[in-house]
């Protein structure tokens, strides 16, 4: 059984050897400027919202401040389920507000779904060149959406812009979620763009093509963004990184927050999994141009913190029969297991240094991306392992939950000019 894991171990290895070269792409190149776009598209941006009112407002504010032709540029709301003041601010700043109230099917893929029914009858979904989807939390940098017209205008499918963090020092939970996305442009979306392939989107902060969405929204599982995300490169579409369109937006800062959401990424994950990885292996035949691109998100969707926790419990069992069987049960559980603890211990120090390093190399890498100051980046460097470590642990616990989708609590009040005016230390 010992030999069959490591054989195992070995092809996979083998199988993931690109995300070497991904690592070191990532780290050493810079992101390839855009050519100027042929023409200003059309934009509608949508944004679900529910109880969102300490924050939307900035993110309307930071929408009308772009160098951007506003002529072009249509904005509606979904006010999910709200029973706050949401809706009032942003038909206050000039948003078109549906508002929905099925708390039944409160999930953001339900919202957006009723949101481009209600857009379909009052303007046609054609009638713009391509949609923008965003969070009440998000803010946009002054130029976001001119740098993704520039990615849009070039693939014409989708294009998503550079995620950053806006409460990025609130405290080690937010600063832990900020390198866990700089790892993502790191280590997949910067390589990705590098090499002309597909990458994913995360979230919010992309434009989709109304062509695509010409029948309207119709991804309603725990994770959305990347069940869409993944049907779209499965069907030979390609998802275009911009790393010059930034945004921000807003990471929970609580150990009960964050569990939460990590759960429903988790399960939503999963579910996304069993329903696409038979389209993203049809398409590594299907799609010359494209199959590199499926390969590569079949391997990004593939269940990897599951499939380690059922490593370690296939390893941990084959430790204890080999040992019961060796020297029998008493003297396995007073000698074996005290034996193996040292061992353990020094896994888990090597694993925390490990991602220790990587942060301090993400951290170098991104600082200019960062707001924080020097002293405290450190220091969050050396403590966000605990992000990844305890990543098996909430892929078991998912196994065994029934995970709704709850709206993650926002009320960082920053807006974009105060963002932009912090000094990056």
């Amino acid at each position: 059984m010992g030999t069959a894991i490591k054989y195992v171990a070995l092809v996979y290895a083998v199988l993931n050897f690109y995300h070497v070269v991904y690592a070191v792409v990532g780290f050493f190149t810079r992101p390839k400027p855009l050519p100027e776009a042929r023409r200003r598209h059309t934009y509608a941006i949508v944004i679900s919202a529910r109880n969102e009112e300490k924050v939307v407002g900035h993110l309307l504010d930071s929408i009308k401040l772009q160098d951007y032709d506003q002529s072009l540029l249509r904005v509606f709301v979904v006010a999910d389920n709200c029973s706050d003041g949401t809706a009032k601010i942003c038909r206050e700043k000039g948003a078109t507000v549906y508002e929905r109230h099925e708390p039944e099917k409160a999930r953001k893929g339900w919202a957006l779904e009723y949101l481009f029914e209600q857009i379909d009858r009052d303007y046609g979904i054609e009638s713009v060149d391509a949609y923008l989807f965003f969070d009440a939390d998000n803010l946009l940098a002054k130029n976001f959406i001119t740098e993704i017209n520039k990615a849009f205008d070039q693939c014409g499918d989708i294009a998503v812009g550079y995620r950053n963090t806006k409460n990025f020092d609130t405290n080690f939970i937010s600063a832990a979620y900020g390198f866990h996305f700089y790892q993502s442009t790191m280590y997949l979306h910067r390589p990705r763009n590098f090499f002309g392939l597909s990458t994913h989107i995360a979230g919010t902060g992309y434009a989709v093509a109304s062509s695509i969405l010409k029948d309207g929204w119709h991804w309603t599982c725990l994770t959305e963004d990347t069940q869409f995300c993944l049907t779209q490169i499965a069907a030979g579409r390609k998802v275009q990184y911009c790393e010059s369109a930034e945004f921000f937006d807003e990471q929970p800062y609580t150990v009960p927050v964050m569990l939460r959401q990590r759960l429903r990424w988790v399960k939503g994950r999963l579910s996304c999994f069993f329903l696409i990885f038979p389209k993203l292996i049809a398409g590594i035949f299907r799609c010359p141009e494209r199959k590199f691109s499926c390969y590569d998100m079949f391997f990004y969707i593939l269940p990897n913190a599951i499939l380690s926790v059922i490593g370690s419990v296939i390893s941990v069992a084959v430790f204890a029969v080999t040992g019961i069987m060796a020297s029998g049960l008493s003297r396995f559980i007073l000698t074996d297991i005290p034996a193996a603890i040292p061992g353990l211990l020094t896994g888990l120090g090597s694993s925390w240094l490990s991602l220790a390093a990587l942060g301090l190399i993400l951290a170098l890498r991104e600082r200019p991306h960062i707001r924080c100051s020097t002293g405290k980046l450190i220091f969050y460097a050396l403590l966000w392992p605990f992000f990844d470590l305890i990543g098996p642990f909430i892929a078991l616990a998912s196994l065994f939950m029934r995970v709704r989708w709850k709206p993650i609590r926002h009320d960082q009040d920053i807006a974009i000019g105060e963002l932009e005016a912090t000094a990056r230390k």
